[in-house]
């Protein structure tokens, strides 16, 4: 999914701090009604044990929790505890809650309101470092006051941001652990994420070895690529979109055993990507090798003939150039073979392909498993590209050495991009 189509993402182009606040406050909102664990976890941390017990304890099922935005205090009836709750990058003192001497009687308007049988939670929501002490104070002594509550029946919370998002992230990764991803909770992390990566609990590259775990590198990596100007790819894989018609994506992926992050770009990966490199008779030429900063990599080039059903992918012949016994990718090939293949005929005619241009040690139907893919697979047609492969294999220590400092991706986002122009232009005119 292209982080365009982010649930949260707003159409706003001017970044106006009153409208990212709504918009924060109401991402955070849905979050909580479309995902239990999530809502359970908040109210976890929220309400103290006495609190939380009081309502679940002996849950009738009765009144249902409701959770809504911009409501006025004089809304909140019938309740005897209040719990205020600080969302801002600023972390509220709760001891000197109650000493607040910006007393006003007036009607405010929550952010964010949640009621729980005799609770009411009142958040109040802040995207920057602005401390809503005084604000939240005011909001709870109007709701106690309409209540006839003491201050003893308010309880003050923080709850800032990397607190907030540090649960989110563990809720995140355990709905993952059992193939129970939120689509909601995803796209709220990365909105957030967007906003300001700093509230996430994330370590730089100059702290994590490549040989733990590699999910962190991955959140980093993808932290750096929303805070560039590329376009990312969906959650599932780590790249951003290539600008350039015979390529889509260029994509990152960890190698433990060389020490090494793998940047990969498939050119030609459909038969329209090939119409824009199978320009001239022969083969199509690339840049072997690339420099990045003061140092120049070798890019490995490799083949990948695609097959795809209904523009699903289902199978690849991927080999190297010593495998040939003959040119197999020319300009000939490429209009005469690739597109649309129907059974029987076609198909025995890419037989005879193959067959003819890779040499006898070479078994190609294993390779790509023609005959339980192809043949013994029930289709009546598939699409066939002539694409690559080409690999850039960049020492992991040239990402940590841009990535030293937890709250500066200035480095890493410009080496990002750096990487994008370098493959980009890899293709020889």
């Amino acid at each position: 999914m292209n982080n365009h189509l982010n649930l949260f993402k707003t159409y706003t182009k001017k970044e106006r701090e009153f409208q990212l606040e709504n918009d924060l406050t109401r991402g955070l909102a849905l979050t909580l009604l479309e995902n239990e664990l999530f809502l359970n976890t908040f109210l976890n941390e929220v309400l103290d044990k006495q609190g939380y017990n009081s309502v679940f304890d002996n849950f009738e099922g009765k009144q249902e929790i409701e959770i809504d935005i911009q409501k006025k205090v004089s809304s909140i009836k019938e309740v005897d505890h209040i719990y205020a709750v600080s969302i801002s990058e600023h972390e509220m003192n709760t001891s000197n809650f109650f000493s607040q001497t910006h007393e006003r009687k007036y009607d405010p308007i929550t952010d964010l309101l949640i009621t729980l049988g005799n609770i009411a939670i009142i958040v109040e929501v802040k995207p920057n470092n602005h401390d809503c002490t005084g604000q939240l104070f005011n909001q709870a002594l109007n709701a106690s006051q309409e209540n006839e509550i003491t201050s003893g029946e308010v309880t003050p919370v923080d709850f800032h941001w990397k607190k907030l998002m540090e649960k989110a992230i563990q809720v995140n990764n355990f709905q993952k652990a059992t193939s129970n991803s939120s689509r909601f909770l995803k796209d709220f992390i990365q909105y957030v994420r967007v906003h300001n990566f700093q509230w996430l609990p994330q370590a730089s590259l100059s702290s994590l070895e490549i040989k733990a775990a590699s999910a962190p590198i991955y959140d980093r990596l993808a932290t750096a690529i929303d805070q560039s100007d590329l376009r990312p790819l969906d959650n599932k894989r780590l790249g951003f979109v290539c600008e350039k018609a015979w390529a889509d994506e260029i994509l990152f992926a960890v190698n433990k055993d060389e020490k090494t992050i793998d940047v990969r770009i498939y050119p030609g990966n459909t038969k329209n990507q090939g119409w824009h490199l199978f320009t001239k008779n022969g083969e199509p030429q690339f840049k072997n090798e690339i420099s990045l900063g003061n140092h120049t990599y070798p890019l490995i080039k490799d083949y990948h003939t695609k097959l795809t059903s209904f523009q699903s992918y289902f199978t690849s012949l991927d080999f190297k150039e010593d495998v040939l016994e003959s040119p197999l990718y020319t300009k000939e090939n490429f209009v005469k073979y690739s597109g649309r293949k129907k059974r029987d005929k076609d198909w025995t005619q890419l037989e005879d392909l193959f067959d003819e241009h890779f040499k006898d040690d070479f078994d190609w139907k294993k390779n790509c498993r023609w005959e339980e893919k192809v043949t013994g697979s029930g289709k009546s047609q598939f699409d066939i590209s002539f694409g690559y492969v080409l690999i850039l294999r960049i020492p992991y220590s040239e990402f940590q050495q841009r990535d030293n400092n937890k709250n500066d991706l200035t480095k890493l986002v410009s080496f990002m991009e750096e990487i994008n122009r370098k493959m980009s232009s890899i293709v020889i005119k």
